[in-house]
C-alpha cells in the first residue's frame, strides 16, 4: 500500500466508513505498523468503555491521568515482569521527545487530570499526543478536528504543519475542508463502492467558512442573543416573549448560584442561569470550559448536582429525588453517547426525538457526521423544534455553520 513521502500530506475525503477502514489498513499494514501511527475516534470510544459506565468519569474515582497514560511504560506496554527485556528506546530520548510533544500541544495543564475526566476536544488532543509519543514517520488522522473549538482547530492546522516541516508524512480523512492544514500535497477520495482515486482540491479548500465557529468571536446566525459571556460568571437572565398579560414561560432549567472547581480548576463561580419553556440556546465555549459539565448537572449525571441549587422542570436535585422523573423528558445527544453505547449520531437522535422530549440536549450532535447527513439532521431537529414550540433546547456546537435554525439565544462560557 503506498504511503506519503516525507513531509508530504494527503487528504482523503469520500465515503465516511470506507475512508475510516482505508485508514486502519494503511496504519496497520505488516509492512507500515513499525513506523506508522494512527488516531480515530474509535480509540476515544475504547478509552471511554475501559470505564464501563458513562457517568463514571463524575466520579474522581482515581482513573488513569494523562501523564500517566503518556508515560513511556504505557505508550510502549512495557510488562513490568519480563526479565532482560529488550527497550525500543532509551527513557531518557523518549522523555525529552514527550516534553516537546506536551509543550506543541499545549497538554502541560491535563498532566494530572484523569482521562475520563476530560473534555472531547481535550481527549482528541491527548490521543494525538499518545500518537506521537513513539516518534512515527507517518502520522494517519481520522476527523481529528471533530469535537475541536474553532482557536483548536486552526492551532491543530498549525501544529500538522509543523510536523510535516519536520518530515512527518500526514494522511488525514477530513469532513470539513477548512479543518485541513496547507501544504497538502495529495487529494485523494474513496468512493462509495470502495476505490481510491485521486482529485483536484475542493473548491471551498483555503477558504474561510460562513460562520467559521471560533469560540469565542464566531457569528451565530439567526440573531441569536448573547446572555453572558464572562469566564467564571456567566449569567443567563429570562429572555422569553411573554404573551399579553401573561409572565414568563415556565423555567425548564434553574441554575442558581453555581460553585463548582475541581482541585484547583474552577469551572463556575457565582454561575446563575434560566432556560425557559420554549427558548432555544446554544451554549458557546473553548474545549474544557465546561459546557458538557453543565449538561451532566442538568441530566443528573454528575453527582455534583446534588450538592447545587438546581431546578430540572421544577424538580430540585436532593437525597430521595426520583431521578426518572426527569430524565423521561429529557432527550439527549453526545459523543460520550456514541462512544459509550456504541451508536450513531442518527440512531441517538432517532432515540431522543422518539421520546418527544420537553428538554433537549444536544452536546456536539453531529460529530462523525459527513456535510450532507449533518444537514439533513439539522433540518430534522429545526423541523421537531417547529413543531413542538413548547420544547427547549439547548445545543453545543463548535461549527456555528452547522447550528440548525431557530436557535436564538447564546450563553458563552470561557476558561
Amino acid at each position: 500500500m503506498d504511503i506519503p513521502g516525507p513531509g508530504e500530506i494527503w487528504a482523503l475525503g469520500g465515503d465516511a466508513a470506507r475512508r475510516g477502514d482505508w485508514c486502519a489498513r494503511l496504519a496497520f499494514a505488516e509492512d507500515n505498523a513499525d513506523f506508522t501511527a494512527y488516531l480515530c475516534f474509535a480509540q476515544h470510544a475504547a478509552e471511554a468503555q475501559q470505564t464501563g459506565w458513562p457517568q463514571a468519569r463524575y466520579y474522581e474515582d482515581g482513573g488513569r491521568t494523562v501523564a500517566e497514560f503518556l508515560a513511556y511504560d504505557e505508550v510502549y506496554e512495557i510488562n513490568p515482569f519480563e526479565v532482560d527485556a529488550t527497550l525500543p528506546e532509551s527513557r531518557r530520548t523518549f522523555k525529552a521527545r514527550q516534553d516537546r510533544i506536551v509543550r506543541l500541544l499545549g497538554l502541560g495543564e491535563l498532566l494530572s487530570r484523569q482521562v475520563i475526566a476530560l473534555s472531547n476536544g481535550e481527549t482528541r488532543r491527548t490521543l494525538l499526543a499518545r500518537a506521537l509519543a513513539k516518534g512515527p514517520k507517518v502520522l494517519v488522522l481520522d476527523d481529528p478536528a471533530a469535537g475541536l473549538d474553532g482557536e483548536r482547530r486552526e492551532k491543530l492546522k498549525a501544529i500538522l504543519s509543523a510536523l510535516a516541516a519536520r518530515g512527518i508524512a500526514i494522511v488525514m480523512a477530513y469532513r470539513h475542508p477548512d479543518e485541513l492544514p496547507p501544504g497538502v500535497t495529495k487529494w485523494l477520495k474513496i468512493t462509495q463502492t470502495g476505490k481510491l482515486r485521486q482529485i483536484t482540491a475542493p473548491k471551498s479548500w483555503g477558504q474561510t467558512p460562513r460562520n467559521p465557529g471560533t469560540d469565542p468571536g464566531g457569528i451565530i446566525p439567526n440573531g441569536a442573543r448573547n446572555a453572558g459571556t464572562a469566564p467564571r460568571n456567566s449569567e443567563g437572565r429570562p429572555c422569553g416573549k411573554p404573551g399579553k398579560g401573561r409572565g414568563p414561560a415556565p423555567a425548564v432549567v434553574e441554575i442558581n448560584g453555581l460553585e463548582l472547581a475541581y482541585g484547583r480548576r474552577r469551572l463556575f463561580r457565582d454561575f446563575s442561569w434560566t432556560v425557559r419553556e420554549g427558548e432555544r440556546w446554544i451554549l458557546r465555549g473553548p474545549n474544557g470550559s465546561g459546557k458538557t459539565t453543565l449538561f451532566a448537572l442538568i441530566s443528573g449525571d454528575s453527582p455534583r448536582a446534588y450538592a447545587a441549587d438546581i431546578r430540572v422542570f421544577g424538580i430540585a436535585r436532593s437525597t430521595g429525588t426520583e431521578l426518572a422523573k426527569v430524565r423521561r423528558r429529557l432527550g439527549m445527544v453526545s459523543p460520550e453517547m456514541q462512544a459509550y453505547l456504541g451508536r450513531s449520531p442518527l440512531e441517538l437522535l432517532d432515540a431522543a426525538l422518539k421520546g418527544r422530549p420537553a428538554l433537549l440536549l444536544l452536546d456536539e450532535p453531529f460529530m462523525n457526521l459527513e456535510p450532507d447527513a449533518a444537514r439533513g439532521a439539522a433540518k430534522r431537529i429545526s423541523a421537531y423544534l417547529q413543531a413542538h414550540p413548547r420544547t427547549a433546547a439547548i445545543m453545543i456546537c463548535h461549527r456555528t455553520d452547522e447550528i440548525p435554525s431557530g436557535f436564538d439565544h447564546v450563553l458563552a462560557l470561557g476558561r
